[in-house]
């Protein structure tokens, strides 16, 4: 379920309008829509990292949470569309906002390492 954060933020922004000279703004709208969902997903990979990463019932267990956090992701990202409403025909500015966005709050998927050792459950 976490997982789909990725592709809601891509689809998000590939149809996410904003003004020329609102670029950094929209990216950090873009970040505040992102900011739990990241969270989230930065807690669901340092503990695949672990030991706990075995247990899985915790995030079965959270599914309501996770649904609701997706929607509430979901409604911010459709309320910025709305504030922003000029992008939706311009490829160029969509392409600045996600630029700005990496830069403002990477995806943890983008800058998660594999190759780095677990950490040992504390």
């Amino acid at each position: 379920m976490k997982f789909l954060i990725a592709p809601l933020f891509i689809a998000s922004l590939t149809a996410f309008p904003v003004q020329g000279d609102d670029l950094d703004q929209a990216a950090k709208d873009v970040c505040g829509c992102l900011a739990q969902p990241y969270a989230e997903l930065e807690k669901a990979l340092q503990a695949v990292k672990t030991d706990k990463g075995n247990d899985l019932s915790g995030l079965m267990n959270s599914k309501d949470e996770l649904t609701k956090m997706m929607e509430a992701t979901q409604t911010c990202m459709e309320d910025l569309r709305k504030q922003y409403p000029e992008i939706e025909a311009d490829k160029a500015l969509q392409k600045q906002v996600m630029e700005k966005t990496r830069q403002y709050c990477p995806n943890p998927l983008e800058t998660l390492d594999l190759k780095a050792p677990p950490v040992p459950a504390a």
